[in-house]
């Protein structure tokens, strides 16, 4: 499974999905779309021209800006646990 996460340092949603996956056994990569050239680009492809965050990626979903309830059901079907 391969998962990507693109977010800002100091960003309250960041901060609360990183800990999470942070507290799992799976690796992801996180990607800062304020240091991050190109996931900042590919965040405007994603959202019509503008910079927005949090995108989360499995394998080949998108998830465009998911709220803590949609973050904690796909961790759940994903069978992933603190």
């Amino acid at each position: 499974m391969k998962i990507v996460l693109y977010g800002k340092q100091g960003h309250a949603y960041t901060v609360a999905f990183k800990n999470f996956l942070n507290s799992t056994d799976e690796s992801y990569i996180y990607k800062d779309v304020s240091k991050d050239a190109a996931a900042r680009e590919h965040s405007k492809e994603l959202y019509g021209g503008v910079v927005k965050f949090l995108t989360l990626f499995v394998d080949d979903k998108v998830y465009l800006t998911p709220t803590t309830e949609e973050f904690n059901k796909i961790m759940q079907d994903l069978n992933l646990r603190a």
